[in-house]
């Protein structure tokens, strides 16, 4: 990157306004997914008060098999949704959107008819008691209405209505506060099936609130199903799964490798040890998916529309500076305050999952660089390599995950493989842009990595034994 030049009157710097659009994402987009983080903060500190490190495992661990189920019932084919409709235009797009819509439903179909006809090996997959065999059956209905948030939320995408998918997430995460308390009652009183009942009221109201979205679209809506055009058309299918065919495996990877490393959990050291980790786990994603949530209506679309390898590489630099100090800033705090922020988010109870949160941190950082960079790829359409990535990073978190366990304990050597796993991700992500794209950071950007590298560390080691 050149040395900043002032001009003379009120022109900003052009080392600063490169950074003006990212700001402006992060600001639109960053406020919803505060409010969403929030409300989802708040309803897990009613879970884990009410029902304990027990009610919260169980919970994760259903809300885990949701998102595998939701995986295979979508094809992962959000984007190829998004991207069809956007591409295409009149018959053709129309084709398209009916196309992926059956796609959709069926696969929706043969995943809930697997789970009301198959409950018991899928709740034994997930390291679930017999008892607990009941509960995969009623767990279809929010797979079935996330399927159908999805794919309106996709639809939204392609119409612009950013600001409507934000508000769908905060709409969600509000119904689970709402029906917590009573469910985390439930639950104590042992009756389990309530933790489902909460999984399907959230998924109603964001699923309703995404078909009331788009009832301000409804000509456009109406055009596309009712309009000309084919109902299926192979050629549509053909083109959804190019895209989405990469996304399934990889979605399936990991939805099914975390499924796994929790499942072990279970089986070796119980319910209770498992919310514990999964709180240090939950407290780890949140503040990275507020981070990248900010980043991703900005990000893919800036690089992929970029016109030369420099323009491509300054979004890069831009976000991987912004991305990298935010992260550093927001991963420091959670080390240093990391027994209080456990008593206060969740319970006492919850105060040895510091022992994983320690790790988890270090695997955060490594995680919003390493999407950082896996992005152009994407961007670059090399599906495949994008997929060896991700099943390569999963293989690792696995082997960790599983090999380390005799030495250590199962929930502790899956936080280290947490860090392992993103470590690899980085550094093939990293290979990948230099040797191909030819990618090379502004020094302005490496420099910002490297201090919330230090910042990262420096804190992380300061506060390495609290509990």
């Amino acid at each position: 990157m050149t040395a900043p030049t002032v001009a003379i009157g009120t022109r900003t710097p052009a080392a600063f306004r490169s950074y003006r659009p990212v700001l402006r994402a992060m600001s639109q987009t960053g406020a919803a997914a505060l409010g969403s983080g929030l409300l989802s903060a708040l309803a897990t500190k009613i879970i884990a008060a009410v029902g304990g490190p027990e009610a919260l495992a169980t919970l994760s661990t259903l809300q885990q098999l949701r998102q595998a189920a939701v995986v295979a019932a979508t094809g992962n084919g959000q984007t190829a949704v998004v991207r069809g409709a956007s591409a295409f235009r009149g018959a053709e797009r129309s084709g398209y959107v009916r196309t992926a819509a059956c796609l959709f439903a069926a696969a929706t179909a043969l995943i809930g008819g697997c789970m009301i006809s198959w409950p018991q090996p899928l709740a034994a997959l997930a390291g679930f008691e017999p008892g607990a065999t009941r509960l995969i059956p009623w767990l279809a209905i929010p797979v079935a209405l996330t399927s159908l948030l999805v794919f309106a939320s996709a639809l939204l995408n392609a119409l612009g209505a950013i600001a409507r998918i934000a508000i769908l997430s905060v709409i969600g995460s509000a119904a689970m506060v709402v029906g917590a308390w009573p469910a985390a009652h439930a639950f104590a009183a042992g009756e389990r099936s309530a933790l489902v009942g909460l999984l399907i009221f959230s998924a109603l109201a964001s699923g309703g609130a995404a078909l009331v979205a788009l009832f301000r679209f409804r000509a456009q809506v109406e055009a596309w199903f009712c309009g000309p055009g084919q109902w299926w058309s192979g050629r549509a299918a053909r083109s959804f799964f190019t895209m989405s065919a990469a996304l399934l495996a990889s979605g399936l990877a990991a939805s099914g490798t975390l499924l796994a490393v929790r499942r072990h959990i279970i089986l070796t050291q119980g319910l209770s040890i498992t919310g514990q980790f999964d709180a240090a786990w939950g407290l780890s994603m949140n503040q990275v998916t507020l981070v990248l949530s900010s980043l991703q209506t900005y990000y893919l679309p800036a690089v992929a529309k970029s016109r030369s390898p420099a323009e491509r590489d300054g979004h890069i630099s831009s976000v991987l500076a912004i991305a990298a100090l935010a992260a550093a800033g927001a991963i420091a705090g959670i080390a240093v305050l990391k027994p209080w922020l456990l008593r206060m988010l969740y319970s006492v109870a919850f105060e040895p999952a510091a022992a994983y949160l320690r790790w988890t941190l270090l695997g955060d950082y490594l995680k919003v660089t390493s999407w950082i960079l896996s992005i152009p790829v994407l961007a670059a359409g090399d599906m495949k390599m994008f997929l060896a990535v991700d099943l390569a990073a999963y293989g690792v978190f696995a082997a960790v995950a599983i090999g380390f366990a005799p030495a250590l304990t199962a929930a502790s050597s899956a936080a280290i493989g947490f860090v392992a796993m993103y470590a690899a991700h980085l550094t093939l992500c990293a290979i990948y842009l230099r040797r191909k794209l030819r990618f090379v950071p502004a020094r302005g950007a490496l420099a910002a990595w490297v201090i919330g590298l230090t910042v990262v560390t420096v804190a992380s080691a300061l506060s390495w034994d609290q509990t």
